[in-house]
């Protein structure tokens, strides 16, 4: 496991360094569950998929179309709006959404999709005792640190059924060299190249490199830890090859302009897919 570090530009003008060592808790307080609100895209089912349900939703939305029986009990954890939930849910899936907080658009998702379920729960606090046959948790992971995750995977393992199903995708690349080269040296210095070039064109251009945004691990150090916990890895695959790149300024310049390159960044993102999907059975 290593630190995650983020890089965001702003309009401040100066060069922000956030160091300080984060919970859980202090992760969730950045959660925006209040800005999932409803909006003009609540106006009809297809505007709402057309708007939301694209690029890497579309992947998980096919995996867990894949992976999950319609019949058994899911739940899904940080739903967040519920983008795959609801799409599982006009298919006749039997889901249940949660989340730390219910958000602002439950009500207008209720009126547009039917009635479904939503709960306040957070997995390393709360367990739910209405077992489910199958748990997924998109993109959420990341944020905890190993002590957090061991408790979430405890708790995962404790609301299941036997012989329960999994889905996680842990949310980002795996930890190696590349991934590793691309966060902590090559965007480093992308982003003050950037900063020290807004300065000679006059730009009002500031960088915020946050050093704790989260954490990548290796895939061994999943499985590990879900094993350690009661679980058991049937299925493991890997998608998109472009988003991690594309954090880079130049290289989404590069492929808006020269787009015949991209095979050759996908053959580079391959070995820091973004979404990596773990299916695990409770034993």
């Amino acid at each position: 496991m290593t630190k995650w570090k983020k890089i965001l530009f702003d309009k401040s003008n100066k060069i922000t360094k956030i160091n300080k060592e984060k919970n859980f808790d202090e992760f969730s307080k950045g959660v925006e569950i209040d800005g999932y609100i409803s909006n003009e895209n609540y106006s009809s089912k297809n505007k709402f998929f057309n708007h939301y349900l694209h690029g890497r939703y579309l992947i998980w939305n096919d995996f867990l179309k894949n992976n999950l029986n319609p019949k058994e009990k899911t739940l899904s954890i940080a739903s967040g709006r519920g983008i795959n939930e609801l799409a599982l849910i006009v298919e006749n899936f039997n889901v249940t959404c949660s989340d730390l907080k219910i958000p602002p658009c439950y009500d207008d998702s209720k009126k547009l999709f039917g009635n479904f379920d939503y709960k306040e729960l957070d997995i390393l606090k709360n367990k739910i005792s209405d077992n489910f046959e199958n748990i997924f948790c998109l993109s959420a992971l990341y944020i905890f640190s190993d002590s957090e995750l061991r408790k979430a995977f405890n708790n995962m393992n404790e609301t299941l059924k036997k012989n329960g199903t999994l889905i996680i995708d842990i949310g980002g690349a795996e930890n190696n060299f590349v991934s590793y080269t691309l966060h902590n040296l090559y965007l480093v210095i992308e982003a003050y190249s950037f900063y020290l070039l807004s300065k000679v064109f006059k730009k009002n251009t500031g960088v915020i490199f946050d050093n704790n945004f989260g954490y990548r691990r290796k895939n061994h150090e999943i499985i590990k830890m879900a094993e350690d916990n009661g679980f058991k890895l049937v299925k493991f695959e890997e998608y998109d090859y472009l988003t991690e790149l594309q954090r880079s300024l130049l290289i989404n310049k590069i492929l808006k302009y020269f787009p015949f390159l991209k095979k050759i960044f996908i053959l580079i993102g391959k070995s820091i897919p973004y979404i990596r999907f773990f299916k695990f059975k409770k034993i």
